[in-house]
């Protein structure tokens, strides 16, 4: 060993850097912007689609059970075909190989592509379609959202369902109130935080639009999902050009 070389440096981990949330602003948007369509999806699928949810999987295993349990189980049964839709969407980007792609972004562009091109149908022809096909409509590319976008950087998101990010959000805080030093603490805090907040935001704005404006309630949805679309190829030109 050199007499100048550290013994430390020879035999430190070799850790990756955190990231810089302004370097991430890009997929951090992106993120945001499908956790506001998630939020509504699901407020919009209770409200106008037979009481049931679009996203949140956990919750319809629940009103299964208590609607099972009060012996209603004509209601019970509606909340089956999206559990089944959202497993069927799981096995095809199983089978498709879809998963997030750092430098292409291909999976989560045919996702999205595929997200806008089902809620365009329901915008235009939802009244043609029964409750029980739409809804698995939208519990199928969900499934193919959640799997094909469920980062920010080294930081796990869903913009289908907000318990996961809770978790993440109320951990990432206690730790950095507990004083540990972590970097990516942060990043974990404070995504976690945001994407809840607009999964919240637009169950909010779901439930107003549902309620407020039935003939075009879908309409708020399309054009976020259109804009998060962009700047998904946006993102994707970014990070080609920015290649070595």
């Amino acid at each position: 060993m050199n007499q100048f070389q550290s013994p430390i440096a020879e035999t430190a981990p070799n850790v990756d850097p955190v990231p810089s949330l302004s370097l991430l602003s890009g997929m951090f948007a992106i993120a945001s912007i499908f956790a506001i369509v998630g939020g509504f999806l699901d407020a919009y699928s209770y409200l106008a689609r037979g009481r049931v949810f679009a996203n949140a999987q956990t919750g319809n295993v629940v009103l299964f059970g208590v609607r099972a349990a009060a012996g209603n189980w004509a209601s019970a049964w509606r909340t089956v075909p999206p559990i089944f839709a959202y497993m069927c969407g799981v096995v095809v980007a199983r089978l498709l190989r879809v998963r997030p792609q750092k430098h292409s972004f291909s999976g989560t562009l045919t996702c999205q592509a595929l997200e806008l091109l089902i809620l365009l149908v329901l915008l235009f022809f939802g009244r043609f379609v029964p409750d029980f096909c739409a809804v698995p409509l939208i519990s199928f590319f969900s499934a193919l959202q959640n799997i094909s976008f469920p980062n920010v950087g080294p930081w796990q998101i869903n913009s289908t369902m907000t318990t996961s990010n809770l978790r993440s959000a109320v951990s990432g805080w206690v730790q950095l109130a507990l004083g540990e030093t972590d970097p990516k603490l942060w990043g974990e805090a404070i995504i976690g935080s945001v994407i809840s907040l607009c999964f919240a935001a637009g169950a909010l704005l779901g439930g107003v639009c549902t309620l407020g404006l039935p003939a075009f309630a879908l309409l708020p949805a399309v054009v976020l999902t259109a804009a998060g679309t962009l700047l998904t190829i946006r993102e994707r030109h970014r990070t080609m050009n920015a290649r070595p």
